[in-house]
């Protein structure tokens, strides 16, 4: 009896033992035999992980060779969708760790749905050492993690620059949209976004590398199988220089406002400010919905560049294109004068004069100098509207500089035409008047005045701006040189000039002059203040403070204009600025002493 039990028991483990060695056997085939091939592939890619190395983008110098923009090494986390095991530990897992949410985790999977699973996806960028070791400590709980350091962008300068270098944020899926012009991109790469960053993206970016690597069944690295070396980006030598930036950017610190500052023998831009500002660091490692919301609804608007974007009546500086435009068609010449009471009675209107009791008989010169809007009215008059239009769009006034940034504005120079197509209506002489003097229909841009100013210094002749002077390898190689590109060049009668230099002479220089007080020791400064009413008849705002200017008066090396929102009077306002930017680039050492009181333009 016992030997027949033991007998069953040994026929049951034998048919148990090969029913489990069939299945087996069933299963063995399937994927040997049948499936051996799509198995073979799927156990590589499992072990086998090509991962991107970021290229760094190049550095950005100022003139002088110092650095304006370079990049640091930033922990990045990412998750590899291939590699999660159990999706709620691994998201809600990360979101603890990172004190984040975890839809923003789920957000940016969805964005990278189109890529395969094996493709690392970044979820945050630049995290600082604390969350690097907490991630790090706990990785084997959650799958599918890794942590890369990789280069990010830096900008020491922060503010002072952020307008003209711009700065470089993750790539927009709207952008991955269009496969034509992004087609080397991915999900988490990062792209120029606004000003240089953005104009010399493809110079900038460089060749991202690759390695590939083993990794284990959680995804870390095992070991590395071989790499190909990635290509750092050019590098973009500027004309800006640094100590004439810092000096514009802390003068304008608290205002709103701009300058601009050229070389006026080559358009090199030596300073382009504009405040208020912002810190580009914040996009460069992934700004934050609060702080983008901060930054996005500020009403000071500090995303707009106001050098380029900002358009204003250019007020009293605008006397000098008319005097220019007057004088060559000798319409006025030196002697002549009008008389100025305070005020212009035209139709049924009188347009004051800024001093109440007027300039009495005035010429170009003293009306330059001291500003006389009487003795402008009278030229503007016989000058008509479309003259001025004409010659200021010759000098490069109403259109675009061609600087090399990003959404540059093109101004107004009104004209008959203009004012025909646009309303439907004819053009008044009444409208001339305020358009001599800078006023009505007419708005200009900061880098358009500095063109103006550049064009009186260098004899009827101005450059298009430009901020890059060369674009090198990092092999040290130049790989584009730009430059210089005549904007404009007008030849005048004899003495034009002349006139209207001395005039500008004067107005720092000479007793009675509008910017008397921003007078420079040792260097001869030339300029014309400028007083724009801002708001309407209605509502009327704190005026425009303007000054253009250039030095030293014989040979320029510099042709400056500056702008301060609401700063009422350029004498007080805008002048001291660009006296301070002329002490910082002759290093001429400030005499402390008390200002004169001006009220005028």
């Amino acid at each position: 009896m016992k030997d027949e039990n033991l007998s069953n028991k040994y026929k049951w483990c034998t048919l148990v033992l090969v029913i489990t060695m069939t299945v087996l056997l069933i299963r063995l085939w399937d994927l040997q035999i049948m499936r051996g091939s799509e198995m073979r592939k799927l156990s590589e890619q499992n072990r086998i992980r090509v991962k991107k190395i970021v290229a760094p983008r190049g550095i950005i110098y100022d003139r002088t060779g110092k650095v304006l923009a370079d990049t640091r090494p930033s922990f990045n986390i990412y998750l590899t969708p291939e590699d999660i095991r159990d999706f709620s530990q691994t998201v809600d897992g990360l979101a603890r760790l990172l004190a984040c949410d975890r839809e923003e985790i789920i957000e940016k999977m969805k964005a990278a749905s189109g890529m395969p699973p094996s493709f690392p996806i970044k979820i945050k960028s630049d995290i600082p050492m604390d969350e690097v070791a907490r991630v790090e400590a706990h990785r084997v709980y959650i799958p599918g993690v890794s942590i890369q350091i990789e280069p990010k962008r830096n900008y020491p300068y922060a503010a002072a620059f952020a307008h003209v270098i711009g700065y470089v944020s993750e790539i927009s899926d709207e952008e991955l949209k269009d496969k034509k012009k992004y087609k080397d991109y991915s999900p988490g790469d990062y792209i120029g976004k606004y000003g240089l960053e953005r104009s010399y993206e493809n110079d900038l970016r460089g060749v991202d590398g690759e390695k590939r690597v083993e990794v284990d069944a959680i995804g870390r690295e095992v070991r590395t199988l071989d790499v190909v070396d990635h290509i750092p980006g050019h590098s973009l030598h500027l004309n800006l220089d640094l100590e004439l930036q810092l000096a514009a950017d802390k003068a304008l610190e608290t205002r709103k406002g701009a300058a601009v500052a050229l070389n006026p023998k080559t358009g090199g831009a030596l300073v382009v400010a504009s405040r208020p500002g912002f810190d580009p660091n914040l996009f460069a490692s992934g700004i934050s919905k609060q702080d983008w919301q901060k930054i996005a609804l500020d009403k000071a608007h500090p995303l707009q560049n106001r050098a380029i974007q900002g358009g204003y009546p250019p007020g009293s500086t605008f006397k000098i294109l008319t005097a220019m435009r007057a004088l060559e068609l000798g319409i006025i010449n030196e002697r002549t004068t009008f008389t100025c009471g305070g005020g212009f009675a035209y139709g049924n209107r009188v347009f004051k004069c800024w001093k109440k009791g007027g300039h009495g008989s005035v010429s170009v010169h003293r009306a330059i100098v001291e500003s006389c809007d009487v003795f402008f009215y009278n030229v503007g008059l016989r000058l008509g509207v479309d003259r001025i239009h004409e010659f200021g769009t010759i000098v490069g006034l109403g259109r675009v500089t061609g600087i090399d940034l990003p959404n540059e504005q093109k101004g107004l120079l009104p004209s008959t035409e203009w004012k025909r197509k646009r309303y439907n209506q004819p053009w008044y002489e009444g409208e001339t008047v305020s358009v001599a003097i800078g006023q009505g229909a007419v708005w200009l841009t900061p880098v358009q005045l500095a063109q103006l100013s550049s064009f009186v210094a260098n004899d009827g002749k101005n450059f298009k701006p430009q901020i890059v002077n060369r674009i090198v390898s990092t092999e040290g190689k130049t790989v584009r040189t730009f430059e210089p590109v005549v904007n404009a060049d007008v030849k005048f009668k004899p003495g034009v000039l002349k006139i209207v230099r001395d005039g500008m002479r004067g107005v720092v220089n000479e007793p009675g002059g509008t910017a008397g007080a921003s007078r420079v020791q040792n260097v001869l400064m030339c300029g014309k203040t400028g007083t724009a009413q801002a708001g309407s008849d209605k509502v009327r705002l704190g005026d425009h403070a303007w000054f253009i200017a250039y030095a030293p008066a014989e040979d320029a090396s510099i042709a400056m204009a500056i702008l301060v929102e609401h700063g009422l009077h350029g004498s007080s306002a805008a002048a001291p600025i660009a006296k301070g930017i002329t002490e910082t680039l002759f290093k001429v050492k400030p005499v402390i002493k008390e200002a004169r009181a001006h009220e005028n333009r």
